[in-house]
């Protein structure tokens, strides 16, 4: 019986299958900063790479998804129940199919992020799903074309990954036409910081402002300082960010109703009016967007835009799942998006605008 020794596959044989030169392999699959290559060229050389075997010895030294299949769960902040719902709901899919799941925080932080995008590129891992939009998109759309990838996002973002998405415009004008009808003419509209990085909460106020201006109502914005760009310290800071504002805007008498960014903000807006003696929704009502789970209780009792949490989750590692399970049968030509339709959910927390 004759052996034969198979050797193992090298940045050469990589270059030569894709068509570049070694120097380029290596700079695009260790990620190399402040080097540019076209999407082409990078997808040839992960196709190349993943055809042969091959791995950089970064790559190498990572144990973790090499006999264990794991995927990666990106989220901007744990402390929201939102997203740790979404995350339970992607865990509980991965567990069915055998995956384990790693979950980052990047407490709503660019640089949390890019250092996870840097560590995520040099793993083993079968798959990244993102809870949110991007920071550092470009990055990120670079990786997929190596890791299947699926982002859970806002439809009015146009991006070449599949997403599980919601429109966020669409959420703002539900609730706004909400309050207009029950005959509100003076609203707050209190928000995080409405940064690049967080365009659903821009696309809130968006939808708010549409409806608005369109009976001649008027809205007056509160928004976060920008530099409150994390909060790894600060758990509790969008309910803090609702309470503030609130706190100060129920000396105005004339504003009927409060609308939180989320339901944590709205949490903070409820507290805020019960310490000014302002009775919700006799005197004012308040509402937010997500319907997490506290939402629901019956002392808070919260009209909010429901976000299918649960659901999303499930939808986003089905895709992503078929993403991984398909290899390179997985077109980059075929985008799949999966759309959910924002639902109104009223509740006692908003009343007829008092006379």
């Amino acid at each position: 019986m004759v052996y034969v020794k198979m050797n193992k596959p090298t940045s050469n044989d990589v270059a030569r299958l894709a068509g570049v030169s070694q120097s380029a392999v290596s700079m695009i699959l260790n990620n190399k900063p402040n080097v540019s290559f076209s999407p082409e060229t990078i997808g040839r050389v992960y196709t190349a790479a993943r055809q042969l075997n091959y791995r950089t010895k970064k790559q190498q030294k990572v144990p973790m998804g090499t006999t264990d299949p794991f995927i990666a769960v990106v989220s901007p902040t744990m402390a929201n129940p939102y997203y740790s719902t979404l995350v339970q709901s992607i865990e509980n899919e991965a567990a069915r199919e055998s995956y384990g799941v790693l979950v980052c925080d990047t407490y709503h932080d660019p640089h949390t992020e890019n250092r996870y995008l840097s560590l995520l590129s040099t793993s083993a891992l079968h798959g990244i799903i993102y809870t949110f939009m991007p920071f550092h998109w470009e990055k990120v759309k670079t990786l997929s074309l190596s890791v299947p990838t699926v982002v859970v996002g806002d439809k009015n973002q146009s991006i070449d990954i599949d997403t599980v998405e919601l429109n966020s415009t669409e959420a703002g004008e539900l609730m706004a036409r909400h309050l207009l009808d029950l005959g509100h003419k003076k609203m707050a509209f209190i928000s995080t910081p409405l940064s690049e990085n967080n365009l659903p909460r821009f696309r809130r106020l968006e939808g708010v402002r549409n409806e608005v201006r369109s009976t001649g109502a008027e809205l007056i914005v509160r928004e976060a300082d920008r530099n409150l760009v994390s909060d790894k310290y600060n758990p509790d800071l969008e309910y803090k960010v609702g309470y503030e504002f609130a706190k100060s805007l129920a000396k105005d008498s004339s504003i009927t109703a409060y609308i939180g960014v989320n339901d944590m903000v709205a949490y903070g807006i409820l507290d805020a009016l019960e310490e000014r003696n302002v009775r919700v929704p006799d005197a004012a009502s308040v509402c937010g967007f997500d319907n997490i789970f506290p939402s629901r209780f019956h002392r808070v009792a919260l009209t909010t835009i429901d976000a299918f949490h649960m659901e999303k989750g499930r939808d986003a590692f089905e895709l992503l799942h078929r993403k991984m399970t398909l290899g390179e049968q997985n077109s980059q030509t075929s985008i799949f998006r999966i759309e959910y339709k924002p639902t109104l959910l009223t509740r006692e927390s908003t009343g007829p605008c008092p006379s």
